[in-house]
């Protein structure tokens, strides 16, 4: 085995690459922000219910105009427009204030904010800006994204909805999208479709806009979800939509890049609401604790409890390191690559669920219950592991752009982050990775099989060694205290360990059986449980034939 580069950092010459540009907008945007997060504080305690948000299913009509009002629904809208015109640091800041208090809530501000407005603030014709981002700003309509479809979720490229030439010069849209969040209550969506020509050519997949209300744009059912209740999910057909340049969203056959551009920032925003929920789980742990009496005395003195509690810390510190770095960087126009906002949504969002599961088996039977807010934070938490591609998926992505890597990566790592000790040590765990699976496929039985899950394994690898890089290369503004130092030790733990279950495979041998096989094997559990399905009726929403309309 290669030996790997120490991570251990030179305390006293962490690089202090971050230099504002404009001081005064700088300011400004953090006295908003400040101002916005006192107002989140007291607005909570006074005016914010979780549980009947999540009961009924909707979040009361009052906060989300008292979020407009705000302009919690423009954060990043420019002044000119009526909006915030939030730095990404401070824009992130007040995403995981919100999410402190309600992930439902922090998820609708996100999905606004990140999905709905910054298209149209970033690609949509200045017309179309001047009428919508004011109304968008403040509130009076909300705004959405819909690219999910039932074959196409973490592959865009799937796309079957299809825009067609029509006699006017512009398109008709037609297809179908899937679990749409507030799709139903939004004024306005954002959709992306593939774009064909008179001959049915592709031209591209394509971004449009379109207003509620437009011909043929109809809402379908609403998703019964496990968590995030007070959210609308519904579905969205595209019967003949017309459409044509005003509707457009950056150029035709570049839907891909302006999707892209929403969900890398909604990515970073996933990232902060973890963060905080994150925060919240630690709060709550840390009341309980402090307050029980076990045999063996309180709940806090047990190791396990200060172990779990140690390493949910850790990774709190970790991440918003990430997330502040990533803010700063693209706050004063550096370029940082997709495999760092990968990193801000898939370790947030694991790191949380863990932290939601471990706050209830620390509750024990009080944390069951519905009362005690633990089960809410689990449910809402869940979806954030498949929401905007699923760990697995990011991570085997994450590893194949390592297995090939691009010089952009070694730029965001030597560069941008101040870290090539980490980025070298990177090299080399990679290298190791591709090596073994290349060398042996064993207990896989072809090599595609045994490429994928070097992918795989390489981006798990990745994700502690970007975190790692992030705290190594912490500006000097920044003091590096105990927890930091703390923190980069369990990062680095965290990366030795990732390393040696990529080489060794041991979870692998369940991966003995084929397809075949496996599947042989669960069906025969019909002898023991039998092949279910429930068939009693349940409530009718229908309308009496005699109502409808003749």
């Amino acid at each position: 085995m290669t030996p790997k580069p120490s991570f251990s950092p030179d305390y006293a010459t962490a690089n202090n690459f971050i230099a504002k540009p404009d001081i005064k907008q700088s300011s400004r945007s953090r006295e908003r922000a400040n101002s916005i997060i006192e107002w989140l504080r007291n607005y909570a305690s006074t005016r914010i219910n979780s549980r009947l948000i999540d009961e009924r299913r909707c979040i009361p009509p009052y906060i989300i105009l008292d979020f407009g009002n705000q302009g919690i629904l423009g954060m990043q809208v420019p002044e000119q427009y009526g909006g915030l015109e939030l730095s990404t640091y401070d824009a992130m800041r007040v995403t995981e204030q919100i999410a402190g208090i309600d992930i439902t809530l922090a998820t609708f501000v996100v999905v606004n904010n990140f999905l709905g407005v910054r298209p149209i603030l970033q690609y949509a014709n200045e017309g179309f800006r001047q009428e919508l981002l004011p109304i968008l700003a403040q509130g009076r309509e909300l705004a959405s994204f819909a690219l999910t479809e039932t074959g196409a979720g973490s592959n865009p490229r799937s796309l079957a909805s299809i825009g067609i030439p029509d006699a006017t010069g512009g398109w008709r849209l037609r297809g179908k999208k899937i679990w749409i969040g507030t799709a139903s209550w939004a004024g306005l969506i954002n959709t992306f479709v593939k774009l064909v020509d008179a001959d049915n050519k592709p031209i591209g997949i394509t971004g449009f806009a379109l207003r509620q209300g437009t011909s043929g744009l109809r809402n379908g059912p609403e998703s019964v979800t496990m968590g995030m209740r007070g959210m609308v999910q519904n579905t969205i057909h595209f019967d003949e939509v017309p459409v044509s340049e005003v509707n457009l969203l950056g150029k035709i056959g570049s839907g891909m890049a302006v999707g892209q551009d929403a969900m890398l920032l909604t990515r970073l925003a996933i990232g902060a609401k973890s963060l905080g929920g994150m925060k919240r789980c630690a709060q709550l742990m840390l009341r309980y604790a402090t307050r029980r009496d076990i045999a063996t005395g309180r709940l806090i003195d047990n190791p396990l409890t200060l172990v779990r509690l140690g390493n949910l810390t850790a990774a709190i510190t970790a991440l918003e390191n990430l997330i502040t770095r990533i803010s700063e960087l693209v706050d004063n126009g550096y370029s940082v690559p997709g495999e760092g906002y990968i990193v801000c949504k898939t370790f947030g969002s694991e790191s949380l669920w863990q932290a939601a599961d471990n706050l209830i088996q620390l509750l024990g039977g009080r944390g069951y219950i519905e009362t005690n807010i633990a089960p809410q934070i689990l449910r809402d938490a869940r979806i954030f592991r498949v929401f905007e591609g699923p760990t697995e998926t990011l991570n085997m992505f994450l590893g194949s752009s390592l297995l090939q890597p691009r010089e952009e990566l070694q730029i965001f790592f030597c560069n941008s982050l101040n870290a090539p000790v980490v980025w070298e040590s990177l090299k080399s765990a990679v290298g190791e990775i591709n090596a073994r699976w290349s060398e042996s496929i064993a207990p896989f039985s072809d090599r595609t099989s045994a490429r994928r899950w070097a992918s795989l394994v390489a981006g798990e690898v990745a994700t502690y060694a970007i975190l790692l890089a992030a705290l190594q290369g912490t500006p000097n503004h920044k003091p590096l205290n105990q927890l930091h130092r703390g923190a980069i030790d369990w990062v680095q733990s965290q990366f030795d360990i990732a390393l040696q279950k990529a080489l060794s495979g041991q979870e692998l041998i369940s991966a003995t059986q084929s397809a075949d096989e496996t599947t042989a094997l669960i069906s025969s559990y019909n002898e023991t449980i039998g092949d279910l399905q429930q068939t009693l009726p349940g409530e009718d929403h229908s309308l009496d034939e005699l109502l409808n309309p003749l």
